[in-house]
């Protein structure tokens, strides 16, 4: 599954305010369960929180891909924010983060979460992207970056 297949517009927040890792996975996690995306955010953030654990998903340069696989999502997506202030993520640069590619995927999408996954990071590391990024001022320029 291409990732321009399943970034939507009403998955991209602008300037999303968070004090926190952890405010900035419900505010995303809300997205998802008004949008039908998940059943349940509670479930959903225990699968992401569970990821967490494992090693930091802030991959440096003020990024970070959180992602969780659960029975409680229906369907792929990403939701994307630029968050209005960089939060702590312990990140792999011990810098704080300002872009979130938070990933939901259903349980039975190995393959699929790694596929994505793999897509993200290499756009991610594509200078154009970041500068963009970078330049990026409103929702519309974030959903224009990725909807190629």
């Amino acid at each position: 599954m291409a990732l321009t297949k399943i970034i939507q517009p009403k998955l991209v927040k602008f300037n999303l305010i968070a004090s926190d890792r952890d405010a900035v996975i419900d505010q995303l996690a809300d997205l998802y369960l008004k949008n039908g995306v998940i059943t349940d955010k509670e479930r959903y953030i225990e699968a992401v929180n569970e990821r967490e654990t494992e090693g930091t998903t802030g991959i440096g340069g003020g990024i970070a891909i959180p992602h969780g696989k659960s029975e409680v999502v229906k369907s792929s997506a990403v939701a994307i924010a630029k968050l209005a202030k960089p939060v702590e993520w312990q990140a792999l640069d011990d810098k704080p983060v300002e872009y979130v590619f938070l990933l939901a995927i259903p349980d039975d999408g190995d393959n699929e979460h790694l596929q994505l996954l793999s897509e993200l990071a290499g756009t991610l590391m594509d200078d154009d992207v970041r500068e963009k990024l970078e330049l990026a001022d409103s929702k519309e320029d974030l959903e224009k970056i990725f909807m190629k």
